[in-house]
Formats: C-alpha cells, sequence, structure tokens
C-alpha cells in the first residue's frame, strides 16, 4: 500500500470586481492570493497557509503587490496617444489599449 499526500498551492480569486492593472492599464487586474493545501492523492484537504492577498493582472500577468501600488496611485504620463484599433484617446504610458485591449 502506499499514499501520496504533500502540500500544494492553490491559487483563489479574493473578489471577481476587476480593477485596472497599474503595469498596462487594462481594467483585467483581480485581487488574488496564494493558499496552500494539504492534499491526499491531489485533492487538497485542508488548508495549511493562507497567502496574501495582492493584484494580478489576467492581461499581462503581472502581480503587483496591493499595500505597495494601488490602482488609484498609477503615475500618468500626461500625454495622449490614440488606438489603431478602436481610435479612443488614451495614456501613452499604458502598453495596451484601456478600451479594447489592443496593444500601443
Amino acid at each position: 500500500m502506499f499514499l501520496i499526500a504533500g502540500v500544494q498551492p492553490k491559487t483563489r480569486r479574493v473578489n471577481d470586481h476587476p480593477q485596472r492593472c497599474p503595469a498596462c492599464g487594462l481594467t483585467q487586474a483581480y485581487t488574488t492570493r496564494v493558499d496552500h493545501y494539504l492534499s491526499l492523492f491531489f485533492i487538497p484537504l485542508i488548508r495549511v497557509r493562507r497567502g496574501e492577498p495582492f493584484l494580478l493582472c489576467e492581461g499581462c500577468q503581472r502581480p503587483v503587490d496591493v499595500g505597495r501600488t494601488t490602482v488609484q496611485e498609477v503615475p500618468l504620463s500626461g500625454t495622449s496617444s490614440v488606438c489603431v484599433a478602436c481610435k479612443r484617446v488614451f495614456d501613452s504610458s499604458f502598453n495596451y489599449c484601456p478600451h479594447c485591449g489592443q496593444r500601443a
């Protein structure tokens, strides 16, 4: 008889309200955390450690520490660009258009 057990991480979304990503400017950043679970035969059973919440953008896949940089503290360059796809104006410091998601 053998037993397969261990501790594995599981990423959980804390809320379903998207926020603007400080890195790329898309409204696809969600507050998430990584919890660690004791698992038996690869089935998570008991949470052994609760992770700290952080902002994770689904667009650029960059994690942002919520305690250090909040969405409201994103510096804007003051100059604007026009999106080639949707023709809307946005801040030129963004890597992606916040309206349609097209790469700038």
